[in-house]
């Protein structure tokens, strides 16, 4: 059966079944995870859902050739395209410097750049790969579907053995030692060098990021308006008053956090009240990084990337209408975006059929 129609017809059976049926009941995880010292062999397929929410479509010219995936610089002042992959779909952005970055996407996808090209590595995963992050080039740790949790040493990827086919969204640590990754259903895991163990999250909404400061402020967001945080013992929720998806949070300080998330939405923490802030744009936000208070980048839907100087958000221009999915950069003039083309994908993440508008 060709794969266009076998997709079509995946479609409407799953949006006729009830959607609490799309999971089922996984296995008890166990105390502790290991490395698997073998190629992983097993794959699963992706099971699309329905679509739920729809995107603000902005003008912008695209002045790169059409291609799957993009990679954007920022040397503060322009944003330029550094990359175009065919065939390639990228989701996530990590380095360490201008010679070691890390770019991560669909179907086990892992390019390194050195300074001069970007170089396909082995993953030994077929997974759609979500998030990555690292404590140092040797230490690197990247979270993805089907319970997908890899590892690198420097100088190859491992696959750690999770009793769960959960889908981990994203991953961040403060050290090789303390580590959280978070997903579907409100997963949360945290690795203390030895184990991986399950916390309670106090929630079933799907989780999209985590990211923190210290062992006790640590913050992860996701579906229905969820902002979880963790205090060094246990995870409790915060009240705020709405119900979007937010997708991404950035800790610029113990009491200066940003969250973004669906329609332009950007919600700030003062370690007192969650203050709506003014985005400028309705498009979806995927991804916000920090380099310090006073440079806070967001980019989303439709090439739309925003910085923040301090004071109030203003709108960069991108040259591109991609969709941007990650960003990651280690000073104000050294940023790098990955995106992909809008045309033709569909993701469980993003929660939308392209090429239907």
């Amino acid at each position: 059966m060709h794969m266009r129609t076998f997709k079509i017809i995946s479609f409407y059976i799953l949006i006729a079944i009830p959607q609490f049926l799309f999971f089922i009941p996984y296995i008890v995880l166990a105390d502790e995870w290991i490395l698997e010292s073998q190629i992983a062999k097993d794959t699963w397929g992706m099971e699309e859902q329905s679509p739920k929410y729809e995107w603000g479509l902005e003008d912008l010219t695209s002045k790169h050739e059409k291609s799957d995936s993009i990679i954007l610089h920022y040397d503060g002042k322009t944003w330029n395209c550094i990359y175009n992959g065919h065939g390639v779909w990228l989701n996530g952005i990590y380095g360490f410097g201008p010679t070691d970055i890390f770019a991560v996407g669909d179907q086990g996808v892992i390019l390194h750049y050195d300074g001069n090209s970007w170089i396909k590595q082995e993953s030994h995963v077929t997974s759609q790969l979500n998030r990555i992050w690292g404590s140092s080039p040797n230490n690197v740790y990247i979270s993805g579907d089907q319970g997908t949790i890899l590892h690198y040493n420097g100088e190859d990827w491992k696959k750690y053995t999770m009793m769960t086919a959960n889908w981990f969204s994203s991953t961040w640590g403060l050290n090789e030692k303390y580590i959280f990754v978070v997903g579907a259903l409100g997963k949360i895991l945290h690795y203390d060098g030895r184990k991986w163990k399950e916390q309670n999250s106090g929630t079933t909404s799907w989780l999209y990021s985590v990211r923190g400061i210290s062992k006790d402020n640590v913050y992860a967001v996701g579906d229905y308006g969820t902002v979880l945080h963790y205090n060094g013992r246990e995870w409790k929720k915060f009240v705020l008053n709405t119900n979007k998806r937010l997708m991404s949070v950035c800790v610029a300080g113990s009491n200066d956090v940003f969250v973004v998330g669906a329609d332009g939405l950007i919600l700030h923490y003062d370690g007192i009240n969650w203050t709506p802030q003014r985005s400028g744009t309705n498009n979806w936000l995927r991804r916000i990084w920090g380099i310090d208070s006073n440079n806070i980048f967001a980019v989303g839907d439709y090439g739309t990337i925003l910085h923040y100087d301090g004071t109030k958000w203003n709108k960069q221009e991108s040259n591109t209408n991609y969709l941007l999915l990650g960003i990651w950069g280690n000073r104000k003039d050294n940023l790098y975006v990955v995106g992909i083309n809008s045309s033709s994908h569909y993701n469980h993440m993003l929660d939308v059929s392209y090429g239907t508008k």
